[in-house]
């Protein structure tokens, strides 16, 4: 697994490149999937949690 993230080749590094800007999409992705499920909560699962309708906003910015 190392040799794919460290390449021997310096061809290679190019794909060092991919491989970070896929990582990055898919944190971007995975905090957008957040965020839905978040503003999606009924009242009820947000008064469990601690948290008021009106700090949703400021939770998902926090998050990006």
């Amino acid at each position: 697994m190392n040799a794919v993230l460290r390449p021997a080749v310096p061809s290679l590094l190019p794909l060092r490149g991919l491989q970070q800007w896929w990582h990055r999409a898919a944190l971007v992705r995975r905090q957008k999937a957040e965020a839905r499920a978040l503003m999606a909560l009924g009242q009820h699962e947000l008064n469990d949690l601690g948290v008021g309708r009106s700090e949703l906003p400021a939770l998902v910015r926090e998050a990006d």
